[in-house]
């Protein structure tokens, strides 16, 4: 009886204790599956891949220095929990949150921070911003394991921002004993991070496969045992997936919402996440002098000739707005965002009588011949039918269009090296909404850059110079007022040379599939899920509000 009663008195006290401890691993069950259009280059190591391939999957593993303002969008925590700036503004100093861990147990520690910038940097990686940021940064110093110093060669008040996952990958955390132990080889073959999903295996062309970490996590614990990220092009099988319940969650577009609203699927819409727009490469180089596209006129002339409304309508389903210039937002710092707005109304009109009187004025009064690459980046595939739409409307205008469709894991590699495959081209590309302008200007327009639209540094002929000097300028500037006229004057310069142009500014669209998961917010401007997937609950734990 004594016996009988100290196991029962055991199993009470068990019990209280259990009910103040943080959820079990066997309290995370089932399987998240997410069918999404593309994985990229589908590489899981940060130097080898661009932000929508991070944002997507490699998110998930890796965690960031600096992270997200999770409820309204933006720069927020990440690894480190705060960081401030030296009053001469050349050096910003990290604080790392403690207590984080790689998925192998060691001790995630500035040291590990230093590494991975550096490793950023390095002559291996295909970061966007790594020249920048080998011009910028003048060294990295570990003051301890929970600091770290950056010291940059002129004030860079943008730096934090440029290393947040808001913004950019460059600031993802990788292991430094674990690279080092077991080489770049091994490490892209069995990667690992800090991040709330730990690495399973990775099947090019068809897969990726996570599963959750059973400790708290900052970020979140993830409340499903299992992550599976399925590679599906085609996205009426996705949405016929999520309608089976073969996956939770779908990327659509917005001709496909109301199919998946009269299927019983939630849509969810996730708000001011990007630009649609089309760019022109290499126009500056002297074999493309004698090309129609090297006239700013003629670019013009091929903005003129777009309908956006038309397209708005019919191809976004209407669930897309007038965009800003490039790469800007309402919602963008140091922007006259007022301004710009009326400007963008005026010069993006559709004008196609105007359009034929400027390319007859430019010598092309029969129009000319355009090679035109049809892509969409990860998580917008309704990019293509822009694409499509807005090469039948310069068709109309008299411009007889080569169009190529690309996959962008196809077509990320030409943009690299030479570009000589898009040399004479235009594109489709897609710019992220995001709050700091100037790091996608740096990306678009710098000599250094990857894609370098207006010179490279052999060839930076006055609006590329004008542009170098007003970044740099940026990048030092203290004063709010100051830097918001110089962020006014960099958008005027490149808008002013129709490089880079605007079509839409969309949103982000997936369907899903209420009894798989639960209720759950996106972040505002950030279209891919990556940095949600540990916040989506299970749906008898949050389920759907009608």
């Amino acid at each position: 009886m004594l016996r009988h009663f100290v196991r029962t008195a055991t199993l009470a006290v068990a019990l209280a204790i259990a009910a103040t401890m943080p959820l079990r691993a066997q309290d995370q069950k089932g399987t998240l599956v997410f069918a999404v259009e593309s994985l990229g280059a589908q590489t899981l190591d940060p130097i080898l891949e661009g932000r929508p391939g991070n944002a997507v999957y490699q998110a998930v593993m890796y965690d960031s220095l600096v992270g997200f303002d999770f409820e309204k969008g933006g720069v927020g925590p990440g690894v480190a929990e705060r960081w401030e700036l030296s009053p001469d503004g050349l050096t910003w100093t990290f604080h790392i949150r403690p207590g984080q861990t790689f998925h192998n147990g060691d001790k995630l520690t500035a040291h590990d921070v230093k590494f991975s910038l550096e490793r950023q940097m390095g002559p291996g990686s295909l970061a966007a911003a790594a020249a920048t940021m080998r011009r910028t940064i003048k060294s990295i110093e570990v003051v301890d394991d929970l600091t770290v110093k950056v010291q940059t060669t002129s004030p860079q008040i943008g730096l934090p921002a440029g290393l947040s996952r808001a913004v950019a990958p460059e600031g993802a955390i990788m292991p430094k004993a674990y690279i080092e132990k077991v080489g770049e080889e091994e490490f892209r073959k069995k990667p690992i991070g800090s991040g709330p999903w730990k690495f399973v295996r990775n099947v090019p062309g068809d897969r990726i496969e996570f599963t959750a970490v059973t400790t708290p996590h900052w970020r979140g614990r993830p409340h499903f045992k299992e992550l599976v990220m399925l590679l599906v092009p085609e996205e009426s099988t996705r949405v016929a997936m999520v309608r089976t319940g073969e996956a939770a969650i779908a990327s659509i577009g917005p001709e496909t919402m109301l199919g998946a609203s009269r299927a019983g699927l939630e849509v969810l819409s996730v708000p001011g996440t990007m630009q649609a727009i089309f760019q022109f490469w290499g126009t500056w180089r002297p074999e493309v002098k004698d090309s129609p596209i090297a006239k700013v006129r003629v670019r013009q002339a091929l903005s003129l000739a777009i309908d956006r409304k038309q397209v708005i309508e019919h191809v976004m389903n209407g669930k897309a707005q007038m965009p800003h210039p490039f790469a800007t937002f309402g919602y963008t710092d140091f922007l006259s965002a007022d301004r710009w707005k009326k400007w963008a109304d005026d010069a993006y009109r559709y004008d196609p009588v105007l359009a034929k009187k400027i390319l007859a004025e430019e010598g092309y009064p029969n129009g000319f011949e355009l090679k035109f690459a049809n892509t969409a980046l990860p998580g917008t595939q309704f990019m293509v039918d822009i694409g499509t739409a807005i090469a039948d409307m310069w068709t109309k205008v008299g411009v007889k269009v080569t169009l190529k469709h690309y996959e962008w894991g196809s077509f990320a590699p030409l943009e690299r090296g030479d570009q000589s495959p898009l040399t004479g081209w235009a594109s489709m590309y897609r710019t992220a909404g995001r709050p700091d302008a100037p790091w996608r200007y740096n990306g678009a327009f710098a000599p250094d850059s990857t894609q370098r639209l207006l010179g490279d540094k052999d060839n930076c002929q006055a609006a590329c110079q004008e542009f170098v000097k007003t970044y740099r300028a940026l990048g030092s500037e203290l004063d709010r007022a100051k830097r918001t006229a110089l962020t006014d004057h960099m958008v005027e310069l490149t808008s002013n040379t129709w490089t880079v142009i605007p079509i839409l500014e969309g949103m982000g669209y997936y369907a899903i599939n209420t009894k798989k998961v639960g209720q759950f917010a996106p972040i505002a401007g950030r279209h891919e899920l990556g940095d949600v997937f540990e916040r989506i609950p299970r749906p008898e734990q949050k389920p759907w509000k009608k």
